[in-house]
């Protein structure tokens, strides 16, 4: 009996190691281990470090791909444990993307996190396993919104008494007048996200992922570096750089409705100026025109 138990457990050892020889490659291909990819260091960041309760900001963070294997997934972003939303991705081989969703600031201290989900070798569609599939959380202190200064309160009784006029007048100025603040608003919001993508693209986090990129061949940067040297300048830093400034100052303006309608009725009263000057002269050159 004993020796019928033996053969019996041999037997089946023998058929489990067979099986498991069988499926190993089977094994092996479900799943790829291991990439050098997910979110670079300090990868999620709001678009304004000074934000209000009420007020819309974009959450950014950045993935890279370090691996020879292009990778496709989702990103969600979370606000307190709780998912915001998720994005789709697709990252090849050496590339970089930034992401972000916005979000209605609340009063309070919140922490913020970002992770990746359902990652997927884009060639074979297998489960791909990544060194980086979740960010470092970050707190961030949302303040209730200040008081109105007296300048916003003059504006406010401005904008009330214009509303009020405009309610006992004909339908049609209204409806003209809603089109052209929805006009303005839908100009405001895009060059707010404009600014907003351009300002995160040039983030030290960016850099950052860039600096993760596998090194290229040697004839590939020595071409690389010749068209740099062709064309680039001692100028290109110090442009960079106002370029930047000049980004932030545009972004103050336009996340502020008061700032943006108080700038741009000044240039609207700036371009009547000039071109009544324009006409003046021209009324002038007119006037001073020999007679034949």
């Amino acid at each position: 009996m004993w020796h019928i138990r033996t053969e019996w457990s041999q037997r089946f050892a023998g058929a489990s190691t067979f099986i498991l020889l069988l499926a190993f490659p089977f094994i092996s291909l479900a799943e790829t281990v291991n990439l050098r990819a997910g979110f670079a260091q300090s990868a999620i960041w709001m678009s304004r470090s000074h934000v209000v309760a009420g007020e819309s900001v974009n959450i950014f963070t950045v993935l890279y791909n370090s691996s020879e294997n292009s990778i496709s997934g989702d990103v969600v972003i979370e606000v307190d444990g709780s998912p915001l939303g998720a994005k789709n991705f697709t990252l090849a081989s050496g590339e970089t993307q930034v992401v972000s969703l916005p979000w209605i600031a609340k009063v309070g201290s919140h922490a913020l996190s970002a992770r990746m989900e359902k990652v997927l070798d884009a060639k074979t569609n297998a489960s791909a396993v990544i060194s980086d599939k979740t960010t470092g959380s970050i707190t961030v202190s949302i303040a209730s919104p200040p008081p109105p200064t007296p300048a916003e309160q003059v504006l406010n009784t401005v904008t009330s008494a214009i509303q009020t006029g405009f309610a006992s007048t004909a339908p049609a100025v209204i409806s003209a007048a809603n089109t052209v603040y929805n006009a303005a608003e839908s100009l405001r919001t895009q060059a707010k996200s404009s600014l907003e993508k351009q300002l995160a693209e040039t983030s030290p986090a960016v850099s950052s992922a860039n600096a993760s990129k596998p090194q290229r061949t040697a004839s590939d940067s020595s071409a690389a570096a010749a068209t740099s040297t062709s064309s680039a300048s001692p100028e290109t830093p110090i442009l960079s750089k106002a370029m930047r400034y000049m980004a932030v100052a545009g972004l103050f303006v336009v996340s502020s409705k008061t700032w943006f309608y108080i700038s741009l009725v000044v240039m609207i009263l700036i371009l009547i100026q000039i071109l009544r000057v324009a006409f003046r002269e021209r009324k002038r050159s007119r006037r001073h025109l020999p007679l034949d």
